[in-house]
């Protein structure tokens, strides 16, 4: 093993590490991957899965403890009926129509700032 292994896996755990550490971070990619998914819909209705917000928020290291955070921000915008999970099949998507409050705070705001602001709001 050269000596360089230890140090580029200590940079890259250093890196994963911080992402997650912030959970404000996770929020914000959250928030980014919402606003994508709805903003470009051409229906009624986005559904996506936690794996597929990071892809719209274009972050492609979803690692576990990633997707976990994700599914934890989705479960509660769920349980405060912003979005309607569907557990029908083996991997559990999420729903967002344009009969949520979150659909249209979407569609009119400027940005994934605003929906960063409002997930703030529905975490704490």
């Amino acid at each position: 093993m050269s000596p360089l292994k230890p140090a580029v896996h200590v940079y890259l755990m250093t890196q994963i590490t911080n992402i997650y550490a912030d959970f404000k971070k996770i929020e914000e990619l959250v928030a980014r991957g919402l606003w994508v998914a709805v903003k470009y819909a051409r229906g009624t209705c986005v559904s996506f899965t936690p794996k597929k917000v990071l892809e719209y928020a274009e972050f492609n290291e979803a690692i576990p403890v990633v997707l976990t955070l994700v599914k934890h921000i989705l479960k509660q915008l769920n349980d405060e009926g912003y979005l309607q999970m569907d557990s029908s099949r083996s991997i559990v998507r999420y729903r967002l129509c344009r009969d949520s409050r979150l659909w249209d705070l979407i569609k009119q705001s400027g940005g994934p700032e605003d929906v960063f602001k409002f997930i703030e709001e529905v975490i704490e």
